[in-house]
């Protein structure tokens, strides 16, 4: 059954975004050649937050590219780059990609945090508020 996962990041400071943006540019490269990828969309919000909604074959198929050479070494710095993350993975029966007011309510309700170093308010309460602005959107797709 296709598997969703949506995540949100906000960086913690303007001083940490180019790396953090290298580090999603060899992460998309990534997930656009790995197997079972069947697409995704990444929406950069208000305050340097960042959303990436992506559906796969299956479970499998999403752990391979996050065991990944270029996401493994995009997690070990997002403690330092971040101070607000979490995730949610669930099954889509339909295999299309949900919405971003979809996506954001799973999360937003039933969303599991990341570990950051220095964490606000919200990270700590698990608590973040929904998708403010939607004008910078950017849609991925399988390079097979």
């Amino acid at each position: 059954m296709p598997f969703v996962s949506i995540t949100r990041l906000k960086v913690k400071s303007i001083l940490y975004l180019i790396p953090f943006m290298r580090a999603n540019e060899a992460s998309v490269k990534q997930l656009q050649i790995t197997s079972g990828f069947l697409s995704g969309k990444e929406l950069v919000d208000k305050g340097l937050t960042f959303w990436t909604l992506t559906i796969w074959e299956d479970g499998d198929k999403m752990k391979t590219f996050r065991n990944s050479v270029a996401h493994r070494n995009a997690m070990q710095n997002l403690p330092y780059w971040c101070c607000e993350a979490s995730y949610f993975h669930w099954t889509e029966e339909s295999g299309v990609l949900p919405d971003w007011s979809t996506a954001s309510a799973r999360l937003i309700e039933e969303g599991k945090i990341t570990k950051v170093r220095k964490p606000t308010s919200n990270q700590l309460s698990n608590s973040f508020p929904p998708i403010k602005w939607k004008k910078m959107e950017r849609v991925f797709s399988s390079e097979k």
